[in-house]
């Protein structure tokens, strides 16, 4: 068992604790279908949509398509897609109750929009799982920087130590973030792991998936 008294995880949540259904762009052919806009259009609106993925942003796809909706309506129904089709990964609701239930305090931090994030975790079931959550939009910062780390931390009243733990699937964020915050980390990444690049430093531990990263958490002092 982990001996710190108060053991605490920080962990990511896309590709780690939950899964997309299709692509990025997956969702645009249903809107072109709901908005009466031709199939060839998907790519031009993706293209709008990723220079400002935010209300404002579907403003303009509404006035280059000359849509009566506002762009406030066109983000919540795309809030609302992108959540739908996020499902939990395999065994991690009880990966995070088995850690729970030995003592570990849990939050998760992730980059994106915030009403995007908090959707998804509300919609998997997520939200009462964990004890905090850091979205990188709120907080003003992105990991791999070291302020999204330490503004979870004290959310939940804590400060870090090198005894606390990172645990993402994206070695240049989560992994090379937990390092310059002085986390330990765990890589959730298939076995055998790919090379990193010379300038990543090596996480502490790798893991196929949330629950084996669990069990290594448990296992570890």
């Amino acid at each position: 068992m982990n001996r710190h008294p108060e053991p605490l995880l920080l962990i990511d949540l896309d590709h780690t604790l939950v899964e997309r259904d299709g692509g990025a762009d997956a969702w645009t052919p249903a809107f072109c279908t709901t908005h009466g806009l031709p199939a060839d259009a998907a790519p031009t609106v993706f293209t709008l949509f990723r220079a400002d993925p935010s209300p404002t942003g579907f403003t303009r796809i509404a006035a280059h398509y000359g849509l009566t909706h506002t762009g406030r309506a066109l983000w919540d129904a795309h809030v609302a897609h992108e959540a739908a089709r996020t499902h939990l990964l395999p065994g991690v609701p009880d990966a995070l109750a088995t850690l729970r239930e030995a003592g570990w305090t849990i939050a998760v931090v992730t980059n994106g929009h915030t009403d995007i994030q908090r959707a998804k975790l509300a919609r998997t079931g997520l939200l009462p799982a964990v004890d905090a959550v850091c979205v990188s939009e709120e907080a003003g910062a992105r990991k791999p920087a070291p302020e999204i780390f330490h503004l979870a931390a004290a959310r939940l009243g804590r400060t870090l130590t090198p005894a606390d733990w990172m645990v993402g699937n994206n070695p240049a964020t989560d992994i090379c973030g937990a390092h310059a915050t002085g986390l330990r980390s765990i890589w959730i990444t298939p076995a055998p792991p790919p090379p990193l690049p010379p300038s990543h430093p090596a996480p502490t531990h790798t893991a196929p998936d949330t629950p084996a990263a669990a069990a290594l958490l448990l296992a570890t002092p």
